[in-house]
């Protein structure tokens, strides 16, 4: 019997806006920009190639999710079946921290695969 692969919460997106999103599930906070996006299957995201998807993300809001998936804004697919993703813009200095944290932790993950 098939076990069904484990799947990865979006915690967050980079968007083609310039943003960092994350997710949230009552509120976002008050006037932040928000994102609700639905994400491509692979055999989209290889019929359409890198240079398929940079010239949508100049038509539509495309955001690269932390669980690898391809976002594509709400209103620009059929959203049925896909795995959705709703979260709201960070503000400069909450990105500079995600940023930095983001830095860390590739840091570290290189060091302990490096030492194996």
């Amino acid at each position: 019997m098939a076990t069904k692969p484990p799947t990865m919460e979006t915690e967050l997106v980079l968007a083609s806006d310039g943003a960092i999103y994350v997710s949230f599930e009552e509120e976002p906070p008050a006037g932040r920009r928000v994102f609700t996006g639905y994400a491509l299957t692979a055999d989209e995201r290889a019929q359409h190639g890198t240079q398929g998807l940079l010239r949508w993300a100049c038509l539509q809001l495309l955001a690269l999710g932390s669980d690898g998936c391809v976002y594509i804004e709400e209103g620009a697919i059929e959203p049925e079946g896909r795995k959705e993703f709703r979260g709201y813009a960070l503000t400069p200095q909450e990105a500079e921290r995600v940023a930095q944290e983001i830095h860390r932790t590739a840091f570290n993950v290189t060091i302990a695969m490096r030492a194996k």
